[in-house]
Order: structure tokens, then C-alpha cells, then sequence
């Protein structure tokens, strides 16, 4: 928050000013919000940031106050000391403030704009539809009709451009592939490669304060194993401990592992037990579930089932950990098209027949014992 709108590089005023509560339960006003550039110096070495989201109050004075929480939320990493504090980001320090009288006082200095630098960008409508991601050519002219923005302005009227022809637009919004129901990498036997992905959270917290599942799929038989966690960081350690078991049951050992780039799977610990066993980390590229599709499938699969029983069932929301356990127990019993034989994908893994019998229409009461504080 500061009171200097000249160092403003870009602003905006609120229709309504937006009330702010200060420590000693006063309250004070901001009337718009912008952007305020600060060199900070490091050794130094000084360094340009942007400030984005920045209060402008009439009523701060000559103090400007930079927000912890707002620091955390931008991504930066705040370290205190007795007398000194360090601002850091992506391993290197961008800034430092000192401890003066209980008070921490950035050692940086504002990059006042220039007055006579123009803050509105003329251009055509072609081009303000690239510098605006391709948004579609009426969103931008709406952009401007309505003063919904500020610092554009438009010199044609873009009768000569059409979305349509835009080569960027065909490529890159064209709808990503659909998850495939049958993975077409080579999987010759049980526990040659492993598929692993994490669902949550959900919005209820499930017995035993649970938030996510973690799931594993045996790539050779598609059999699958679900296990309910409090957090992501314990996706590693279970993981762990299902592939320790399998090795044990099947007399096989595990060679790959496949999952995205989350970080759940790419401690240091983990990755280092991997080595060990001299397994393979196949890392998939971020936003493709296309894939991980085996796993992705069988998450969408195991979820819709779960949800269609909940619904039909009277039992609380938050035993959906169990719900979800019994739901594997299900789907392995199922015949699925991506194995050849006509067997269940229990009968795959574990080369035995299962048992159905102590399932039942929507039996999960009598699956998952309710307990009677429940």
C-alpha cells in the first residue's frame, strides 16, 4: 500500500473505495489499485521488480507498507532474522530489509515513471488481439467499448480480420486428445511398469481427517490399489510400501514408474530410493493427462462409480475413504478392454480367480464396518 500515486506505473480507481483494517482496529481507504516498480540492491548488484497489486491509500501518509502474506502468495520466500530479513526467489536473493526499531524497512527505492512517456497503446485491433492472447476480436472491442480496461486504444476498426484465420488460434485451441482407454507403450509382465497419480482434495475430509487417495495401476494386468491420505506428501512413502509388497507377492521386480511432475514424486529421498532399485522415473509433460492416461482412466472410472454409490446410499459423505477402498475392490473384479484374455483384472495380478461374494449392491456399510460414533 503506499499514498504516491506518481509512482504508479499503471492504475486503475475503484468504483467503491475498499475498506482496510489496520492493527490497532482502525480503518483506512484504498481508493484504486496499479503496479509500482522498486530496484532493490543485493550485493551490490541491483535488480527492477514489479510490484503488482498495489494499494493506493490517501491515508498512509508518507509510510508504504509491503505485505508479508502478499510476498507468500507471488511465490517468494521470506526469512527473518534478528536483525535482518531476506526476500528470496527460485534459490537467489532479490532483496534484504533491516530491523529498525521493531520496524522492517526494505532496502529499496521506487522507479518514479516518466511523466511525459505515454501510458495508452495505440494499435490495431489485429494486434491488440495477439498482445491480448488471442482473445476473440468482439472480447476485445468490448474491452474497449466499455472502458472495461485502461491504456488502449484502438487506430482501425478490424473489418479486415477474422478469428477464423488466425493459424495460431486453429493449433493452439484445438481440444487436447482424449484420455485413451488403452495404453499403447509395451508391458510385458506384472510390475514391469507402474502408473501412479493423486486425486484431491476433496471437499469433505473423510474419516481419519483424510484429504486426498493416492492410486497405483500394475501397467501389465491394470490392477489397481487406492489408498486414502491425509496430505500428497505421504503419495511417496505409501507408494513405497505397495511396491516393497508386490515385489515380495509376485517374485517380479518393479522397473518403471510412470507419473506426472508433481512434487510429491520428486523428493530427494524418494527419488534417491528409486536409484537404488534402479527403477526408471517416467515423467509425463505437465498438463497432458493424455499421458498418464492408464491411470487417469481408471481415476475417472473409480471416481464416478464412488460418487454414483454415495449418492444412492444414505451413509455420510465424510466415509468416502472407505467407499473409494471398496470401489477398487469392484473395478478389479471387472473385465476392462485393454487385456486380451477374457479374465478379470484381479485374475491378471494375483493369477488366481476372485471372489465376489462379500460384495454386494451397495454394500460398502457392511464392507467398511461403520463405526458406531459415526
Amino acid at each position: 500500500m503506499t499514498s504516491r500515486k506518481e509512482w504508479f506505473i499503471n492504475y486503475s480507481p475503484f468504483r467503491t473505495p475498499i475498506s482496510i483494517g489496520l492493527g490497532d482496529d482502525s480503518i483506512i481507504k484504498a481508493v484504486g489499485l496499479g503496479s509500482v516498480r522498486i530496484s532493490m540492491t543485493v550485493d551490490g548488484i541491483s535488480r527492477l521488480f514489479e510490484l503488482q497489486d498495489v494499494y493506493y491509500v490517501l491515508d498512509m501518509g508518507t509510510n508504504n507498507l509491503l505485505s508479508v502474506t502478499y510476498m507468500v502468495w507471488k511465490g517468494y520466500i521470506v526469512n527473518f532474522g534478528t536483525n535482518m530479513c531476506e526476500i528470496s526467489k527460485a534459490g537467489s536473493i532479490i532483496g534484504k530489509a533491516k530491523n529498525r526499531k521493531g520496524l522492517w524497512v526494505l532496502d529499496g527505492n521506487p522507479v518514479v515513471p516518466n511523466p511525459h512517456v505515454a501510458h495508452v497503446v495505440k494499435a490495431s485491433l489485429s494486434v491488440w488481439y495477439k498482445q491480448l492472447g488471442y482473445m476473440m476480436t468482439y472480447s476485445v472491442k468490448k474491452l474497449l467499448e466499455s472502458s472495461m480496461v485502461t491504456g488502449m486504444e484502438l487506430i482501425d476498426n478490424g473489418t479486415n480480420h477474422t478469428d477464423s484465420e488466425c493459424i495460431a488460434c486453429i493449433k493452439g485451441k484445438t481440444t487436447q486428445n482424449v484420455i485413451p482407454k488403452k495404453s499403447n507403450v509395451e508391458n510385458p509382465r506384472r510390475l514391469h511398469r507402474i502408473y501412479s497419480d493423486v486425486y484431491g482434495p476433496f471437499d469433505i475430509e473423510g474419516y481419519s481427517w483424510s484429504q486426498y487417495f493416492v492410486m497405483f495401476v500394475n501397467s501389465f494386468s491394470h490392477y489397481v490399489r487406492v489408498k486414502p491420505i491425509r496430505s500428497k506428501n505421504e503419495a511417496s512413502k505409501v507408494l513405497k510400501e505397495w511396491i516393497t509388497c508386490s515385489e515380495i507377492e509376485t517374485g517380479e521386480k518393479a522397473n518403471l514408474l510412470r507419473t506426472d511432475g508433481d512434487s510429491k514424486y520428486m523428493g530427494m529421498e524418494f527419488q534417491e530410493w528409486l536409484r537404488s532399485r534402479e527403477m526408471h522415473h517416467e515423467v509425463t509433460n505437465a498438463n497432458t493427462p493424455q499421458e498418464n492416461g492408464v491411470a487417469e482412466h481408471l481415476n475417472r472410472t473409480i471416481l464416478e462409480m464412488m460418487r454414483t454409490m454415495m449418492h444412492e446410499s444414505d451413509l455420510p459423505r465424510n466415509l468416502w475413504p472407505f467407499i473409494v477402498q471398496y470401489t477398487q475392490e469392484i473395478v478389479n473384479r471387472l473385465l476392462m478392454r485393454a487385456l486380451s484374455k477374457n479374465e478379470t483384472l484381479y485374475e491378471a495380478f494375483h493369477l488366481k480367480k476372485p471372489s465376489v461374494k462379500h460384495l454386494q449392491i451397495f454394500g460398502c456399510r457392511a464392507y467398511v464396518h461403520v463405526p458406531d460414533d459415526k
